[in-house]
Order: C-alpha cells, then sequence, then structure tokens
C-alpha cells in the first residue's frame, strides 16, 4: 500500500559476508513512498550486482512488506506492479539470489548511506570505501 510521499533516498552496501566493504551507492529519487523507496534501493541493488558479474548474493531489507511483495505471487493491480516485476525478473536470472528480512539494527549500514544521500544530487554515488559515519557501523556489525 503506498501512503505518504515524502523525500526519499535510497542506499545499499555490498559486503563480503557481513564483513568486508565491497562498495555502496546512493541515490537521491526525490518523492514518493517508503515502499518505493524500499523497492528502488533492491531494484538499483540488483542491477549494480549483476553488471559486477556476483553470481550470489543475499539481499536484506528490514521492511517485511517488501521482502514479502518480492517473495508472494504478484497481483497486476498493485501500484507498483512493474517495479515490483522488473526485481523479480532480476532476481531470477541466472545466479544465486536470496531475499531475507533483517531487524532495522542489522541494516544500519545501508540506512547510513541513505542519510549521506538525502544532501547528493539525482545521479547514482559510488563509494568505493566507507565514510567515517559507515565505519562505525561496520565496526559494531563485526561485533556481531
Amino acid at each position: 500500500m503506498l501512503t505518504r510521499l515524502n523525500a526519499i533516498a535510497i542506499g545499499g552496501v555490498f559486503r563480503y559476508y557481513k564483513k568486508d566493504w565491497l562498495g555502496g551507492f546512493a541515490l537521491n529519487i526525490g518523492i514518493g513512498s517508503v515502499v518505493e523507496a524500499e523497492l528502488w534501493g533492491i531494484f538499483e541493488g540488483l542491477k549494480i550486482a549483476w553488471k559486477a558479474g556476483y553470481k550470489k548474493i543475499i539481499m536484506e531489507s528490514d521492511s517485511k512488506n517488501v521482502v514479502m511483495l518480492l517473495s508472494s505471487p504478484l497481483s497486476l493491480n498493485h501500484p507498483l506492479f512493474h517495479f515490483i516485476q522488473d526485481s523479480i525478473l532480476l532476481m531470477e536470472k541466472d545466479w544465486r539470489c536470496y531475499m531475507q528480512h533483517v531487524y532495522r539494527e542489522c541494516n544500519r549500514v545501508a540506512n547510513g548511506m541513505v542519510c549521506l544521500n538525502h544532501s547528493l544530487g539525482l545521479d547514482t554515488v559510488w563509494f568505493d570505501n566507507p565514510s567515517t559515519p559507515i565505519v562505525d557501523h561496520l565496526i559494531f556489525l563485526k561485533t556481531m
């Protein structure tokens, strides 16, 4: 269900098994809903992972609604049908692509990327190295 529209941004992180930083991305996408931002973030992350040649990925989202949307039969009447369908088609390509729900505390790094991006333009920004606030979140995750 689409609800309030706000200024939204997306971000994602590529790590080797929850530890080593491989890269991150952020994109300011303008106005939309929280669900739209989550779906867009997953879609953008899938596109980047596919182009990078990753053969096995585990996508984590702190949105149970989005995980269910991508795991359940799709309704043609859903307002984000094409977005959901495009994400599912990417997930079904020739690779191992898993999706799982994680609690917000475990998703701090990706959420940090989103916060960085509200001040950026409308182009995808790639981060080869994490910024200082992101490093703090990575250190926290390594202790878990």
